[in-house]
């Protein structure tokens, strides 16, 4: 690639960089109306305030015709795009060159003041300059607001008052550059980080939304299995109470039926129950297979680590902490294992954090311990979030019951549920000074 389409493509990554929202924002006619004004008075009081007119020794007339270029080609820029809602190519090229003419301005005043009056305005240049190297993603591969920079410290050099300025400029002048690409790299680099801790958010996301779906088609196939169980269940019961009735009669009147209908009437009753009883019995194997036969041994601390890092991606300005008293062995006893033990408790902490919907959580704590009493593992979650409806705290969670808009209140239910499969509690309660406060016991084994 030849070095003008180099150069292209870097302006194009460039300009892709910049925030054209915010930048239209900062370019609008009235904050450049401003920017005169201030510009004008702050050039008067320099010049003619007795105090600042020895300290600074600007004169009025070539401090404002330095400001001219400044001045001007924002005015007409922010004129031009007053109601534009993008930037277009040439546009960014304009940008480089006022942003160039601001601190050429600047850099004109620290060449026109005397030496101590210097000083101050090379701060203000120093700051100005690595203010834009972050705001416009300034970096050694997209150099050109620095390019800019360095032919305005070279234009205004000839305005020196003295020799003393040249060393003020050499000493100002690369520490200006070095800041303004220094602060643009960091600056990319932080939107490189957060694009990735977006992108990583949003795989999470959609494989908790994935998983969600998955369970929701499992217990929504389970539902209609019972269903159509309850169907069968009701038909053979039917059956069998009527070959009930029939014998009941029979036993009152003696001779009614023959052998053979008295037999037909056995057979069915018997047929009927031994449907009931297979029947009952797929049910009760189907519960198994998603609860899990027996339970397993889970490492509680690991599962509760895991919790705060899979949550805090999704929620990075909830601060999540998490508390082990490790005097005793962790180790809870569930059907399903570690994965239903941290579905469990991610549930828990997800409604903490995302609240009503409308107001979630600032702060989640997480508490785990041995209860003396019980001997059970005991962990706590608490929150300073909105905290529960008072008519949600007595009774047991109500399946698909949501205060979230998008919400679809199998969190807290699924929670519950999956505890008691385990003989596992979880207690609801509104924590004092605000917040909710959940209290899960699980049963630990001892050894």
């Amino acid at each position: 690639m030849s070095r003008r389409g180099t150069l292209r493509t870097a302006f194009r990554r460039w300009t892709r960089a910049q925030d054209a929202v915010e930048v239209l924002a900062a370019a609008g006619v009235g904050p450049w109306l401003v920017l005169t004004v201030f510009v004008v008075g702050l050039l008067a009081i320099v010049a003619w305030a007795p105090g600042a007119r020895l300290f600074f020794g600007i004169p009025f007339g070539v401090g404002l015709l330095c400001a001219v270029p400044m001045l001007a080609n924002g005015l007409l820029f922010s004129a031009v795009h007053q109601r534009r809602q993008r930037i277009e190519p040439w546009g960014w090229l304009w940008l480089v060159f006022g942003v160039a003419a601001m601190h050429f301005f600047l850099a004109a005043l620290m060449a026109l003041s005397s030496l101590p009056g210097a000083a101050v305005v090379a701060s203000l240049f120093l700051f100005t300059t690595a203010f834009h190297g972050r705001l416009h993603r300034v970096t050694p591969r997209q150099p050109f607001l620095a390019v800019g920079t360095a032919l305005a410290l070279l234009a205004a050099l000839p305005l020196r008052e003295s020799d003393e300025h040249l060393a003020l400029f050499g000493v100002i002048g690369p520490a200006a550059l070095t800041a303004q690409l220094y602060l643009g790299t960091f600056a990319v680099q932080h939107d490189r980080a957060r694009e990735d801790a977006e992108r990583l958010r949003a795989a999470v996301h959609a494989q908790l939304l994935e998983q969600q779906e998955r369970d929701v088609g499992r217990l929504s196939q389970a539902l209609g299995e019972i269903l159509g169980y309850h169907h069968d269940l009701d038909n053979a019961l039917l059956s069998a109470g009527g070959a009930a009735d029939m014998l009941a009669v029979m036993g009152v009147q003696r001779g009614a039926l023959g052998r053979s209908d008295y037999e037909e009437l056995v057979k069915t009753l018997h047929d009927s129950l031994a449907q009931i009883k297979e029947m009952v019995t797929e049910i009760r194997a189907k519960g198994r297979r998603y609860a899990g036969t027996d339970p397993e041994p889970v490492e509680l601390p690991p599962v509760l680590n895991a919790v705060q890092a899979s949550v805090g991606l999704r929620f990075p300005d909830v601060d999540i902490h998490v508390e082990v008293e490790r005097e005793q062995p962790m180790r809870a006893l569930m059907r399903g294992g570690a994965t239903t033990l941290r579905r469990v408790v991610e549930n828990l902490v997800l409604n903490a954090c995302e609240g009503d919907g409308e107001h979630g959580a600032d702060e989640v704590h997480i508490r785990a311990r041995v209860d003396p009493l019980s001997g059970r593992l005991e962990v706590t979650i608490t929150d300073d979030g909105p905290g529960f409806p008072a008519a949600r705290l007595t009774g047991p969670a109500e399946e698909l019951f949501t205060t979230k808009p998008q919400g679809t209140g199998l969190g807290l239910y699924t929670s519950e549920c999956l505890l008691r499969a385990s003989g596992g509690i979880l207690h609801r309660q509104n924590a004092p000074g605000g917040g909710a406060l959940l209290r899960v016991l699980i049963p630990r084994e001892y050894r």
